[in-house]
């Protein structure tokens, strides 16, 4: 049986269908609360009947809840842990820390112990910190305290910090740092929402960059480390690292709405996102730029 937290979520409910695809008994962790829409959607792209489901099984399990996590990894001998938060905003800091890291730190922990054979972390390119100056980023690369980290960023880093504990104590563990994930899923939320963005009609950008990879490069790359026993590593997973003006650009094409012309310089950057702060005062909505993503 092969477990998979995060099962809702854009990456998690295309790694259940891959697995699904390859006729794997599938038990898929959801929160009591989650909706499987997003699930649902990304299994019709995959599949033309229902007939996949029969090897799926879902669980309420939420990762700060032990003895929900204790009943659902029962009989389990491979976890895939797709579950995390990722938000920009300040106020999202403690309970952002709460699910990525102790929510981590629960998974590895029952993992051991029931003796789960294999276990994957989905963690994130944020984690290797940011290099000044061009720096190339690799596997090796030391995590460096820096302003330049965000609260996302350290949160994935000490949720890795528990999974290379868990190996020293036994579990055999691979951890994949992919970059901004895009693919077909829901574009109210998540990496997805630049398409949205876009197709709004989005016409700014800025000078960054940043690495990109398919969610299906992702699920399939993952699974592969798996099925090979690549363990007590991590692998970065970007197909290709591209300008904001580029990829911004390349979106707008394929969606037929025109590209970015404005380029917002730091300056500015600071100004919106303060202005948005402000706006969000006022609606009492989340603001659409925060001081870490203007960063």
């Amino acid at each position: 049986m092969i477990a998979v937290s995060g099962a809702t979520g854009f990456l998690g409910a295309h790694v259940v269908c891959r697995l699904l695809q390859k006729g794997q008994q599938v038990r898929a962790f959801k929160r009591a609360s989650s909706s499987l829409a997003e699930f649902n959607y990304i299994y019709s792209l995959m599949f033309n009947s229902s007939q996949a489901l029969g090897n799926l099984t879902w669980v309420d399990a939420d990762v700060l809840d032990i003895p929900a996590l204790e009943i659902a990894l029962q009989g389990v001998t491979e976890v895939y842990h797709c579950a995390a938060m990722v938000s920009f905003s300040q106020k999202d800091k403690e309970q952002m820390m709460q699910i990525n890291i102790q929510g981590t730190a629960n998974m590895v922990n029952i993992s051991l112990q029931y003796g789960v054979q294999k276990f994957a972390h989905i963690s994130s390119i944020a984690a290797l910190g940011r290099e000044k100056n061009g720096v190339e980023v690799t596997e090796k690369t030391k995590w460096v305290n820096s302003k330049l980290n965000s609260n996302y960023a350290m949160s994935k880093y000490k949720a890795e910090m528990e999974v290379w504990r868990a190996s020293e104590e036994g579990l055999n563990v691979v951890i994949v740092n992919p970059g901004v994930i895009l693919g077909s899923g829901d574009w109210n939320k998540g990496s997805c929402a630049l398409f949205k963005l876009v197709k709004r009609g989005m016409p700014f950008y800025t000078d960054g960059v940043n690495g990109y990879v398919d969610v299906l490069d992702v699920a399939d790359a993952t699974i592969s480390l798996m099925e090979k026993n690549k363990f007590a590593e991590r692998y970065i997973l970007i197909s290709e690292s591209m300008s904001m003006h580029s990829f911004l650009s390349y979106a707008a094409e394929c969606l037929s709405v025109p590209p970015p012309t404005l380029r917002v310089n730091k300056f500015l950057a600071e100004v919106s996102w303060i202005a948005a702060g402000i706006a969000g005062l006022i609606t009492g909505k989340k603001p659409s730029i925060t001081k870490e993503t203007a960063r």
